[in-house]
């Protein structure tokens, strides 16, 4: 009965790294994606982005208390009106903490963004939150909700 419970725990223990890894790699991978929208969007590139948001009007992007029903919607008719608004655009997430479970993903992150537009310089910082799903071995954004506000000037500026 020892030598069962001892081969139980030895198997558990020989393939519980493999399972940490796998999903440590899923998790890396949410990352990149998430972080990918910031390079895009900042590189000017919103048509970039057509394969890693989902599609139809399932797919909600909320800016605050605004919100695009599909990825069309919100490139078409809030992405790329913005950006093209928008010079020396500087856009950026930091602390993206993944959590994958199964083909379901959420990432929490910060961002901000910065830009000179017709109304004059604008700083804004902020959080936001995607849910992904994984579709054809891809992960790809069902879901996005940010919320932000103009940064504090610091004291002196």
């Amino acid at each position: 009965m020892r030598l069962i419970a001892f081969s139980a725990v030895l198997v558990a223990w020989l393939i519980a790294p493999d399972s940490v890894g796998a999903q440590q790699a899923e998790a890396d991978r949410v990352k990149e994606v998430v972080m990918s929208v910031a390079r895009y969007i900042e590189a000017g590139r919103p048509q970039a982005l057509d394969t890693i948001y989902g599609s139809g009007r399932g797919l909600h992007i909320i800016e605050g208390s605004g919100v695009n029903h599909g990825w069309e919607d919100y490139r078409d008719h809030h992405l790329k009106p913005e950006l093209e608004s928008m010079k020396n655009l500087k856009y950026s997430f930091s602390r993206v903490e993944p959590q994958v479970r199964g083909d379901i993903a959420w990432a929490s992150f910060r961002y901000e963004l910065s830009a000179d537009m017709e109304r004059g310089h604008v700083e804004v910082e902020g959080r936001g939150t995607m849910v992904l799903e994984k579709t054809d071995g891809r992960w790809v954004i069902v879901h996005q909700h940010t919320s932000g506000r103009r940064k504090s000037n610091p004291p002196g500026k």
